[in-house]
């Protein structure tokens, strides 16, 4: 799927630039990507320095424009780099991040 045809699709680019914090409030990085399957109507993953975070995991607060995730910044830091999608790439994600495959 190329990226840059779909993005007129994606509701959710608005949350690019937004500042992603852990739990405990420490700086995890910037939204620097929202992967959209506009099929499904479902935002995927949150790209935060390459890495992608389950959608799902994220609160948003737009007011600030920012978002929380439960995850700490080495968690994040050491998820696959983004790439395009598959069912091993999403199998691999969510495994890493701990969640049922």
């Amino acid at each position: 799927m190329d990226n840059e045809d779909h993005r007129a699709n994606n509701p959710f680019t608005q949350m690019e630039g937004y500042e992603v914090l852990d739990a405990s409030g420490a700086r995890v990085g910037r939204v620097e990507d929202t992967v959209y399957d506009a099929i499904s109507d479902v935002l995927k993953y949150v790209v935060v320095n390459g890495r992608p975070i389950p959608a799902e995991k994220v609160s948003v607060d737009a007011e600030a424009e920012r978002a929380t995730v439960p995850y700490d910044a080495a968690t994040v830091e050491t998820a696959p780099e983004m790439q395009d999608l598959s069912g091993a790439f999403d199998d691999a994600v969510r495994d890493h991040y701990g969640e049922e495959v």
